[in-house]
């Protein structure tokens, strides 16, 4: 156990304490892409897994009866099950008998409990095939709160057996942010960004306690607006731990307090909570656990009464409700709000708001079709009531019901133009506000440049185009993005530089001024890991800058190579660009330290007026425009280069995106668009020309699906 006062709010638990006392213990150079075993176990990627899919939103125990032997019975499990528990981690450490194991995975099975069996992955290779009699294991805690120069060995540990069982859930939870401390020497966001890189997780899960003895985390919802984003950019679930034991310099939480630390976590995505603890461990070599929903000779607390209500009245219900939906947005309304939160602003959905201060989430379905959203209204406050009325725009919505969690419906409310909301300390409602209609659904998108101005299209699904049709805004240089199914689109009009949002609903934002900078030939941009990151070649040299979650900028920061074109994409978690200089394209990487690898040459090409990269299949495509002719190249997530190769096309400028695992080559040639895509077996399409009236188009950029939350 370690206590280190330099973290942000007073003191912070490293959680790994308790556990460990437990348990005593043409082929050129190329950067690559850092792939590990981990990868070769094959990534969960969207193939459905224990408890992250399913209806039920899980509800997990750490420290169950079985910590201690006398309390090793069925009866004690169906408590906790009684109790709206779903799940439950079994065992300790690498050294637990497996015949004590099996009795406890006995009881998880005749209760219905699903199981996380605690070993390390050598341990879990070697038990695996054991415990999966049991009809409960559904996976194993590897690891809990790594460092960050542990992912490589934690990946490597854990490879073989997510190659052996691919079917178990293979768990690793996360530390909070700890201030740059040793185990994350680069920050909290590069922290997340090098776990999903290394380890490619199935979801991120961490762990937060937020209720000190005197005070509450000053950080903890900026803490969960960097979580969620880190979620969504990955296309990850995200879990957390709540705190449910006093020990040290955390406090007992009230009925409101656990309330209000689930419902905070839901209203910003989240699809698993679980309760440190459940069971109290009592005194143990680094401290004394007091009361959790038991103390230690397993006598009930009142968190035990009040977390039984609060899943069987709300969480259960409202999270079936909400495990299969997307957060959308989150902000906060009315008063003062917390450092590193979003304010709220008028959308397409509620045009304003008034009373006391509250947190608004709304979520839309995983078909980003549909115009309908749901709005989770939560009181940012566990020791005062809240009452706040929401201005619906009429204009899109055409009814509002609240979500009854006794009977699982929604009933309808008097009018759809208000709704008025008043919530005890902690609580939360959940809304669905109806539309009718659909959104385009776009595989592609992609903006154009002609005659100064901005033009938006869309490729859907079946290869047809809407569009090019007048966004308006004077540009001559464009790069697009998309996060979470909205793109990001920076243009620059002359030397100034200005970003705006498309919302999945098809509603712009408008546009934002980012700030000036001089001589911009080219601009590139990418999503990593929820974060926008953008280069600029400007001056014959390089740039780069950051979009937060919070919504602040850093930068632009010169990074100080010659180039007079720049192309990005992400890659692994990392920012992966291009850069023209003269003839030469360079590689090189941002790691998500910040660091940058050296650029490496990887082809001479004369005559090059456009360059754009998307990443398919873990392979960089890059499309060149050269001499007027079109080449693309493949960066291999090996390590190796194929060399440009011509497709024998007309070509002045250039894009590239990734459409089902194939490469969409958008070009223009004699300022007339057309496309050609590159199939998965390396065949080329025919040319198809772009249906549009335009003639003088100078400038284009396109950009593929983000990632998507699993089913």
């Amino acid at each position: 156990m370690r206590i280190d006062p330099r973290v942000t709010g007073g003191f912070e638990l490293d959680r790994r304490g308790l556990l460990k006392l437990a348990a005593a213990a043409g082929v050129l150079p190329f950067v690559p892409a850092l792939a590990t075993p981990a990868q070769a176990a094959a990534a969960a990627g969207c193939t459905a897994m224990p408890l992250v899919s399913g209806p039920e939103l899980p509800i997990v125990a750490f420290w169950p009866p079985s910590m201690q032997p006398r309390f090793n019975t069925l009866a004690r499990f169906q408590e906790m099950k009684d109790a709206g528990f779903t799940a439950t981690l079994v065992g300790e450490t690498d050294d637990d008998d497996m015949a004590y194991v099996h009795s406890t995975l006995s009881f998880t099975d005749q209760t219905g409990l699903k199981a996380l069996v605690v070993n390390r992955g050598p341990r879990a290779l070697e038990t695996y095939q054991e415990y999966s009699r049991h009809p409960s294991v559904v996976g194993y805690r590897l690891y809990d709160e790594p460092g960050q120069d542990a992912f490589q060995q934690v990946a490597n540990d854990s490879a073989p057996l997510r190659a052996a069982a691919p079917g178990l859930l293979p768990y690793v939870n996360l530390l909070p942010d700890m201030g740059g401390a040793p185990w994350m020497p680069s920050g909290w966001r590069a922290y997340l960004q090098d776990f999903v890189r290394i380890f490619r997780p199935p979801l991120l899960s961490y762990d937060r306690y937020p209720l000190f003895l005197d005070r509450d985390h000053p950080a903890y919802f900026a803490e969960w607006q960097e979580m969620r984003a880190a979620g969504l950019g990955a296309g990850l679930p995200t879990w957390i731990h709540i705190l449910s034991v006093k020990h040290f310099h955390y406090r007992m939480p009230t009925a409101a307090e656990l309330a209000w630390q689930v419902n905070v976590s839901l209203a910003y995505g989240c699809k698993g909570i679980q309760y440190f603890c459940y069971w109290s461990p009592g005194q143990r070599p680094d401290g004394l656990y007091e009361q959790a929903l038991f103390d230690y000779d397993g006598n009930r607390t009142h968190l035990y009464d009040a977390a039984k209500t609060l899943h069987a009245n709300w969480l259960a219900p409202a999270g079936a409700e909400l495990k299969p939906l997307v957060s959308e947005s989150v902000t906060h309304a009315n008063g003062s709000r917390p450092s590193g939160t979003i304010p709220f602003g008028p959308d397409k959905y509620l045009t304003g708001t008034s009373g006391s201060p509250v947190i608004l989430s709304r979520f839309r379905s995983k078909d980003r079709k549909p115009l309908t959203r749901w709005l989770l209204v939560a009181n940012p406050s566990h020791s005062a009531a809240t009452q706040a009325t929401l201005n619906v725009d009429t204009t899109r919505v055409t009814a509002v019901s609240r979500f009854d969690p006794a009977t699982r419906t929604y009933q309808s409310q008097p009018s759809p133009a208000s709704i008025t909301v008043a919530l005890a300390p902690g609580a939360a409602a959940l809304y669905r506000l109806d539309a009718p209609g659909a959104a385009l659904d776009p595989q592609v998108q992609l903006v154009l440049v002609a005659g100064g101005t901005t033009y938006h299209a869309i490729q859907q699904a079946d290869g047809s185009w809407n569009g090019p049709n007048l966004l308006g805004d004077p540009a001559r240089l464009v790069a697009a993005s998309e996060f979470n199914g909205a793109l990001n689109l920076m243009e620059i009009d002359g030397d100034v530089i200005h970003h705006q949002l498309r919302s999945v609903d098809g509603s712009w934002a408008g546009r934002n001024l980012y700030g000036g900078l001089g001589a911009v030939s080219s601009i590139t941009s990418a999503v990593v890991v929820g974060c926008l990151q953008v280069a600029f070649a400007a001056g014959g040299v390089v740039y780069h800058t950051m979009g937060f979650p919070d919504g602040r900028w850093d930068g632009p920061n010169r990074i100080g190579n010659n180039a007079r074109l720049v192309a990005a994409a992400e890659r692994n978690s990392s920012f992966e660009m291009l850069q023209v200089d003269g003839s030469h394209i360079y590689h090189r990487v941002r790691l998500p330290d910040g660091n940058w690898t050296p650029r490496n040459l990887f082809a001479t090409l004369d005559g090059i007026t456009s360059l754009a990269v998307a990443t398919v299949n873990e392979d960089l495509m890059v499309v060149i425009a050269a001499a007027g002719q079109l080449y693309y190249a493949i960066g291999r997530s090996n390590g190796t280069w194929q060399f440009p190769t011509p497709t024998n096309d007309p070509a002045d400028q250039v894009a590239a995106s990734a459409v089902n695992g194939e490469l969409l080559i958008t070009a223009i040639t004699a300022g007339q668009p057309y496309t050609r895509r590159r199939r998965s077996d390396g065949t080329l399409t025919p040319r198809s020309n772009l249906p549009t009236t335009l003639t003088d188009i100078t400038a284009l950029t396109t950009t593929g699906r983000s990632p998507e939350l699993c089913p």
